[in-house]
């Protein structure tokens, strides 16, 4: 059984710049979806200590997202939109467990 019953998602097929990564060391290039719940109730400790999810994406405050953080449904699951992390970053939250790799690529109502 999985120690984390809902992780987040990252996707490769839509690298871009959206600002430092949480770990403060090194671009966020990488587009992630992260369970409405870490942000809502509370982040499992692990991805908290990693500081996961946590930098400065522009896009929750510049452009045509401005200001938001989207909600978009996967499999009956609540995800948030406009968070991004890098590829270390991303290897590491696999590894660890509470991220898996995009299936499928970056939906395109949250581009």
């Amino acid at each position: 059984m999985c120690k984390y019953e809902c992780k987040a998602i990252i996707y490769k097929d839509f690298e871009d710049v959206y600002g430092p990564c949480g770990c403060g060391m090194f671009l966020a290039t990488l587009p992630i979806l992260l369970p409405m719940h870490w942000l809502t109730e509370e982040r499992p400790p692990e991805v908290e200590d990693h500081e996961f999810g946590k930098g400065f994406d522009s896009r929750r405050v510049a452009g045509f997202t401005c200001n938001q953080v989207l909600d978009h449904e996967i499999d009956g699951v609540n995800y948030l939109a406009n968070f991004s992390c890098c590829r270390e970053c991303a290897e590491r939250a696999v590894a660890c467990g509470y991220a898996v790799w995009a299936e499928k690529p970056y939906p395109m109502l949250l581009r």
